[in-house]
């Protein structure tokens, strides 16, 4: 038997257990965090992260003058007061993540080889955008890594993150030639024995189609500690919608065909051989034309060298001092 309390505190939780069932259909509440009654927020549907607005990068950086270390931009431990509300808690903890997400942007730098300080106008990371819809796998990554490298910038330093940002979308889409969708399969270890984990190309699309051009683009990357960074700037979407609206990305263009914009070429005029004859001015000598100004036809002088004349062995005379040349055979 119940005592009097059990009794009251069972009834009143069939009664609120009714009421919300009956007041209140569950699919309007998934969407609330806030509720007296029903299940409890934490076992709600999480938002998805493109739905959720994130602040510009702009912004985030507005206030800083100087490049920050990875500590500081990241500011461990996660920045919070007891006296914030839930909802105030959860939109910092976001903000945070997303910031975690970001590399340390680059405020005022020195390369490395040229000793040359940069300005914060010359380190501003863009936004780019790609549609990855039937689009090769290893021809867009290709593209993907030399931006995220920073390779089409003439600041371009190997030892530091210089690349920009790229928002690629429907990556669900992208295609893959000849028969790759049946060869390939994506392999990682647990580290246990016989932890080698096997997944289809096939496999992979369906459940985890972020991963192939991720994967891909990571191969490409140099295998160094910059590599993880450098794949922070990569943001892939399976379907056609993002959440980097406010940073208005630019289509990007392909940089592998497009010649540099700060590479000016200089107009180098084709090379005209010299004549051969010249007078003592170093004019060129009129053709088929003697001395005297007297001007003869193509047969004519043909017929002159070859039956010879006293100018033309007397010209050969003075050319052949040693006897080491010697002249055109006489025609009969």
């Amino acid at each position: 038997m119940f005592s009097p309390r059990q009794l009251s505190a069972r009834a009143l939780r069939q009664a609120a257990g009714s009421w919300t069932a009956l007041a209140v259909p569950r699919a309007s509440v998934a969407g609330h965090g806030v509720r007296e009654f029903g299940r409890h927020p934490k076992h709600d549907p999480k938002p998805s992260p493109i739905d959720r607005q994130l602040p510009t990068v702009k912004e985030m950086t507005a206030d800083i003058l100087k490049t920050p270390k990875r500590k500081e931009w990241i500011r461990q431990p996660f920045p919070h007061s007891k006296l914030d509300s839930v909802e105030e808690h959860k939109e910092k903890r976001a903000v945070y993540l997303y910031q975690r997400s970001l590399p340390a942007p680059i405020v005022e730098e020195v390369l490395q080889g040229c000793h040359t300080r940069l300005s914060p106008e010359a380190t501003v990371r863009r936004w780019w955008f790609v549609d990855a819809n039937n689009k090769v796998v290893g021809n867009l990554a290709t593209q993907l890594v030399k931006v995220l490298m920073g390779k089409h910038k003439p600041i371009f330093e190997p030892s530091k993150v210089m690349g920009d940002f790229v928002v690629v979308i429907n990556a669900e889409k992208v295609h893959l030639t000849g028969r790759k969708k049946d060869q390939n399969v994506y392999r990682y270890h647990t580290g246990w024995p016989g932890g080698l984990v096997e997944t289809s190309h096939k496999q992979m699309i369906a459940t985890k189609p972020i991963e192939v051009l991720r994967r891909a683009v990571a191969g490409m990357l140099p295998k160094n500690l910059l590599r993880k960074e450098r794949l922070k700037l990569l943001r892939i979407f399976a379907g056609p919608e993002h959440p980097h609206h406010a940073e208005q990305p630019l289509p990007m263009p392909n940089f592998l065909n497009t010649p540099s914009p700060w590479v000016v070429k200089t107009y180098v005029p084709p090379f005209v051989r010299p004549p051969f004859v010249q007078d003592e001015f170093g004019n060129a000598w009129p053709e088929l034309t003697d001395n005297h100004g007297v001007k003869y036809t193509k047969e004519e002088v043909e017929l002159m060298i070859s039956q010879g004349t006293t100018v033309y062995d007397k010209a050969w005379e003075e050319a052949n001092l040693d006897g080491l040349i010697k002249p055109p055979p006489k025609k009969k």
